[in-house]
């Protein structure tokens, strides 16, 4: 007698295949049969009617404050994920000394779009070390399964405080403390550790995400504190850095690379780049140093004002201006020189930049003014041109 059998399901197998009309039986937890399963069951379930497909797993997530007040994780469950990864690009919350969990929700408001006020209400810090995070997460008992990378971005400010930001060179000290968090991390069910060298990721007030300062030889020691722990992967928003020396990293330190990066997706600029990238990647899976490129199967989309307009922070023009308020920011942009200053970097996009100029991707989506309401679902481009711009 099987655990589980639900019959007359549409079953999908998340091989690519056509769907089938079949039972699918579960013993242990596991799948032990599809097709037209005979006999009675613990539990049966009819799918007429229903779909049925393995749960999605979904590598890039930062539920890793939100996951301390909504173990439903929402909305992800609603969308068919079970299985979820956390602290990608190293933007976590632990280790989280008290003198820096400001700092740390501060800068993770900003680099990936959260309320800070809903951050700092919401997180339940009864935890500090990895090993504490990990008791917590099992106490809540998430929706899904939960997978957690430790993070380059959080160690350094756990160990550095306000400094990871402004000083690309740690000390001997804070290098081997920031290594020994890395291997209580593994030691303590970490499934790897992440990293950031994107230009596109910067924090509260506009400073650099910590990682992105670092040198390579600081991630290339972290990478080593994962040391003789037979699990574990390395994801690293990997900026500009060539394919070759994710490679060889890989080759160092026999771990897999999983490298998130803009310059991996299309753009009409560069229309062969991403290929490149993949072949490279290919090459190097062939020798034997695994390097896989995971960015998703859509363009990216960004909501977003020009009181925070985080798509466009990696330009020279809003280097200076990221930290300014809003009175200061409609005197800047009002600013004849400033205009100027913003076209030139976009005439000259560096790689891996998220906006590269496209104006006939961005588009008003919801006018603050009424005033302004006509804008609604118009392109920027579309708009220019409309007013002989």
């Amino acid at each position: 007698m099987h655990d589980l059998v639900i019959r007359n399901a549409t079953v999908f197998d998340g091989l690519g295949g056509d769907p089938i009309q079949a039972d699918v039986a579960v013993d242990s937890g596991r799948i032990a049969g599809i097709g037209s399963i005979e006999g009675q069951a613990n539990h049966t379930v009819d799918a007429d009617g229903l779909s049925l497909a393995p749960g999605i797993v979904d590598l890039h997530t930062h539920y890793d404050a939100q996951i301390t007040w909504d173990k439903t994780l929402s909305p992800s469950p609603s969308l068919g994920v079970t299985s979820a990864v956390i602290g990608n690009c190293g933007f976590g919350i632990v280790p989280c000394p008290p003198p820096v969990r400001d700092l740390i929700l501060r800068n993770l408001s900003v680099v990936e779009g959260m309320d800070l006020d809903s951050l700092r209400n919401g997180v339940d810090w009864n935890f500090e070390n990895f090993a504490d995070y990990m008791s917590a997460l099992r106490r809540i008992g998430p929706y899904m399964n939960v997978a957690v990378l430790a993070g380059h971005s959080v160690i350094r400010t756990a160990v550095m405080g306000e400094d990871a930001s402004r000083r690309e060179q740690a000390t001997e000290e804070e290098l081997q403390a920031m290594c020994s968090m890395v291997d209580e991390a593994m030691s303590h069910g970490a499934v790897g550790f992440a990293g950031s060298y994107s230009l596109n990721h910067s924090g509260y007030g506009g400073v650099p995400m910590p990682s992105t300062i670092s040198n390579w030889t600081e991630f290339d020691h972290l990478v080593s504190a994962m040391g003789d722990h037979q699990h574990g992967i390395v994801q690293l928003a990997s900026g500009t850095s060539p394919v070759a020396d994710l490679a060889a990293l890989s080759a160092k330190h026999g771990r897999a690379i999983f490298q998130s990066t803009g310059m991996a997706m299309f753009n009409e600029q560069e229309p062969d780049r991403a290929l490149g990238i993949f072949d490279a990647c290919a090459t190097a899976n062939a020798d034997g140093h695994p390097v896989y490129v995971q960015i998703p199967c859509q363009p990216l989309s960004f909501d977003f004002t020009m009181a925070n307009a985080y798509p466009f922070y990696s330009h020279d023009a809003f280097a200076e201006i990221k930290a300014c308020n809003h009175e200061e920011l409609t005197a800047v942009f009002r600013d004849p020189a400033f205009r100027e200053r913003f076209r030139a970097s976009l005439n000259d996009p560096r790689p891996g930049m998220i906006f590269q100029g496209n104006w006939n991707r961005v588009t008003v989506a919801i006018p603050a003014l009424e005033a302004n309401e006509a804008l609604a679902n118009q392109t920027i481009e579309t708009l220019a041109r409309s007013q002989g711009r």
